[in-house]
């Protein structure tokens, strides 16, 4: 059995999603189930009250679903709680009232350049643009349309259902059709398994609902609580593969009140003239990915068999210690390519990601300050013997790579780069927040490109580039009306040619309707 009806389906997701959420217009009720990707500062509150034990349940997979850490909010003893915590317990409870209610707005972006590096939290990747939401929800449904127009975008489409979803909920199980943003490990700046750099991809999901326990075997009360989430999306047709899938996979967990840990698979397959039946993704989601590769990672593609997709797989971990009367989280995450030939091994060029972060006390304020660094270089083949990597979200198959609408799914800054951030994000008493970061980042570090000018490429520089920049900006609401301020100021150097200053700001209006 093929799964090219699946393909169409998906790949036509945009418009009959359209469709299907015009139709519930008339039935009006509530808001959103879930905590996307757009509020660092409310992420920031979140696991603040998980290092503290006011929440049991995992946090490190966006989008979070509201039923994973609702009945944690509700149980918590208020009057046991300390100044700061009970300004993050109500912070977070406003916006979980607020997602009960039904919500309309209008939001409009200027600015002076596009977003070069979209991280969580971040407000616009395009500039100049403006968008519409509508989103409602029942007892077992609901829906969110989200229409924007964009001015001159880099990928051409201006006009976007960026955000849309139908979604329904069966037991404890949650199954959405739309085009969601996702960010899947603990980095704050950025991951290196799945971020929200790049545009989302319209696609189905299925998420387990909320964070309920299992109870270790031969244990008396040793609960763990977890979630699982998995999705396929289609990745467009203005790429070397047109209609190529992407399917992901995330299993979040806590053995241990203080230590949370994240496994995740992403798998590109199918797409025209590719193997698209239930034998490959079989194939796939055995590991069997590499022709002429040796032990259990290998086919015989020699026998007729063909490649089934390019992997990455890899393990997250955020460990909260106390120490001066603080949280300290360390935190870190691996992730690596699928195997190559000659290697017994499902995947190999592992990168490394590490922090740590903590929550200072500011006028029984909580601001979140962290450290963060990330390696996306890696060397494949004889490139190690030239200092070239052009290997990292890249195949020779799928030659696009782990790349959507111009940008890198993972790591916000590419492959083969090392970025450096230091970041501080509060959320003030007065339905203001605020976030400062300062980024070193090495772009392109090989000084390669293994599509120069050509799309498939690295999506941000063809040559190697030192960077540091200075990042900030203010949200604050009033009344309906939630205005946002920010801005970049970066200096660029390159090996052969002269350095490069760059200034940029913005300001987002949203009106709730």
């Amino acid at each position: 059995m093929k799964l090219l009806h699946f393909q169409a389906n998906i790949s036509g997701i945009t418009l009959s999603l359209s469709a299907a959420l015009l139709s519930f217009l008339t039935t009006l009720a509530c808001a959103e189930p879930w905590i996307d990707t757009s509020n660092l500062a409310l992420r920031s509150e979140i696991q603040y009250l998980a290092d503290k034990g006011v929440i049991s349940a995992p946090v490190t997979t966006y989008p979070l679903m509201w039923a994973t850490i609702s009945d944690d909010l509700n149980k918590a003893d208020i009057s046991q709680l300390d100044g700061p915590t009970s300004h993050a317990y109500f912070n977070v409870m406003n916006h979980l009232n607020f997602a009960k209610q039904r919500f309309r707005s209008v939001k409009v972006n200027f600015s002076n350049d596009d977003n070069r590096f979209h991280s969580l939290g971040d407000d616009f990747r395009d500039k100049n643009s403006l968008t519409v939401n509508y989103s409602d929800l029942g007892d077992f449904w609901a829906f969110k349309l989200s229409p924007g127009y964009s001015h001159d975008p880099d990928d051409g489409d201006d006009f976007r259902l960026d955000g849309s979803y139908v979604a329904g909920r069966l037991f404890n199980w949650v199954f959405t059709a739309g085009i969601q943003d996702r960010w899947w490990a603990p980095g704050w700046d950025t991951n290196l398994s799945l971020t929200n750099s790049a545009r989302p991809m319209p696609g189905i999901a299925l998420t387990r609902g909320n964070a309920a326990p299992f109870r270790l075997i031969f244990t008396d009360d040793y609960q763990i609580p977890w979630t699982v989430t998995t999705f396929m999306a289609h990745m467009g047709d203005e790429r070397t593969i047109p209609n190529a899938l992407l399917w992901g996979f995330r299993f979040n967990f806590k053995p241990h009140k203080r230590l949370e840990i994240g496994i995740t698979r992403l798998a590109q397959w199918a797409g025209d003239g590719r193997p698209s039946g239930l034998g490959t993704f079989r194939d796939l989601l055995l590991g069997r990915d590499n022709c002429g590769a040796s032990g259990s990672g290998g086919i015989d593609c020699a026998n007729g068999e063909e490649q089934p997709g390019n992997q990455q797989a890899g393990y997250d971990a955020r460990l909260s210690l106390p120490f001066l009367g603080h949280n300290i989280g360390i935190y870190g995450q691996s992730f690596a390519e699928d195997g190559s030939e000659s290697s017994t091994k499902f995947w190999t060029k592992a990168r490394p990601q590490v922090g740590i972060d903590t929550t200072l006390t500011v006028l029984d304020t909580p601001i979140l300050a962290f450290m963060e660094y990330t390696d996306s270089l890696a060397f494949c083949g004889d490139g190690r013997e030239r200092g070239i990597g052009d290997c990292y979200y890249e195949h020779s198959v799928y030659q696009t790579g782990l790349r959507y609408e111009g940008r890198v799914i993972g790591n916000i800054y590419d492959n083969d780069a090392t970025s450096f951030v230091f970041g501080l994000v509060s959320q003030n008493h007065n339905d203001a927040n605020w976030q400062l970061s300062i980024r070193y980042a090495e772009l392109n570090k090989d000084n390669s490109d293994r599509y120069p000018g050509e799309p498939n490429g690295n999506t941000l520089t063809e040559i190697s580039e030192d960077l540091i920049m200075l990042s900030g900006k203010y949200r604050r609401i009033y009344g309906p009306w939630k205005f946002t301020l920010g801005g970049n100021a970066s200096q660029s150097g390159f090996k052969d040619k002269k350095d490069d200053n760059n200034f940029s700001a913005f300001i987002d209006i949203e009106y709730l309707l």
